[in-house]
């Protein structure tokens, strides 16, 4: 609009709704008076019968349509003991799974829209070709190559992050487990290079954000931990693990097993979660309290074999 703003309807002077909220009628001026126009309500998402209906906001783009906000109070959701933790990545978008209190996982998933990302793919490498023409980006300069990949990006955040929050509450967990990721910067890959630009399309504080703000609203809480170590440390305690350079997501422990890098870091942000909330740990930067005895003694980072119970040692039997 001309006036960079949108007008806002006040209810009841300039907006009115019908009971069942299927016709609105708005006081609009045709150049010479006010008039009341009725007009149909296609609801682009699902109505909040609970909810106080406020002011809504005429937003004119292409098309003219109204932005109606709703105060919701959304009821807690009952602690089920179990947690949904998502790893979000590069190679997969999101990996979540369901952890327990005593570090059972009882359901994984992986969310990857690969089509969405192979056609926001295809206009970063249409940028980047128009790139390696120039020394010198012009002001503007494929900006409707741009447009179209952050609309594609932006769409892939909002569908991913529903997905997982419906997997959450399909199995229960009241409580959302991401990484602190603010304030991260990529430092891998070269300037233009085919890896920075993957970085800087990598949406994981969007992410984030959606997967919180649909949380919130279904009734569940969204926790951030410690990001360090969750991937570079095997979930069953073994140590560290060791990246495959051809394929990335597969990592080897130092036991010689063989699994999933973003499983393993999904095991790891729960196991996280668990130690913070049940005192295993007095800080979130996802260690173990260091031992009284031995304070030199570097700690150790909480991984989810913290979590399972230990076998009781045998009581000492002297010889007869």
């Amino acid at each position: 609009p001309v006036a960079q703003c949108y007008p806002v309807l006040y209810r009841g002077q300039l907006v009115k709704f019908d009971t069942d909220f299927t016709t609105a009628t708005l006081k609009l001026w045709n150049g010479q008076e006010w008039l009341w126009h009725d007009v149909a309500i296609k609801a682009v998402r699902q109505r909040h019968h609970t909810g106080v209906v406020k002011s809504p906001t005429l937003v004119l783009n292409r098309d003219c349509h109204l932005a109606v906000p709703v105060n919701v109070t959304p009821l807690r959701r009952p602690d089920q003991g179990r947690v949904c933790a998502v790893d979000v990545g590069i190679n997969t978008l999101a990996t979540a799974s369901l952890v327990s209190q005593n570090g059972t996982v009882s359901a994984r998933g992986f969310f990857h829209p690969a089509a969405d990302i192979d056609r926001r793919d295809k206009r970063a490498r249409i940028i980047r070709t128009k790139a390696r023409k120039t020394a010198k980006l012009s002001k503007g300069f494929a900006r409707t190559w741009y447009r179209k990949a952050q609309h594609i990006n932006e769409e892939i955040a909002q569908q991913t992050s529903r997905r997982v929050v419906n997997f959450a509450l399909k199995h229960g967990a009241d409580v959302i487990v991401l990484e602190d990721l603010k304030g991260w910067r990529p430092k891998a890959g070269k300037k233009r290079s085919g890896l920075r630009q993957r970085f800087h399309q990598w949406l994981h504080r969007r992410l984030d954000t959606l997967i919180e703000q649909k949380m919130t609203e279904a009734g569940g809480r969204v926790v951030y931990v410690y990001a360090r170590g969750t991937s570079s440390w095997a979930f069953d305690g073994s140590g560290r693990v060791q990246r495959d350079t051809q394929q990335y997501e597969r990592a080897t422990f130092a036991n010689g097993k063989q699994y999933n890098a973003d499983l393993n870091a999904s095991y790891n942000i729960g196991a996280r979660y668990w130690a913070w909330k049940n005192k295993l740990t007095r800080r979130k930067d996802g260690q173990l309290s260091e031992d009284r005895r031995s304070p030199g003694k570097p700690r150790i980072p909480v991984t989810l074999s913290t979590l399972w119970p230990r076998e009781p040692e045998a009581p000492h039997q002297c010889e007869a």
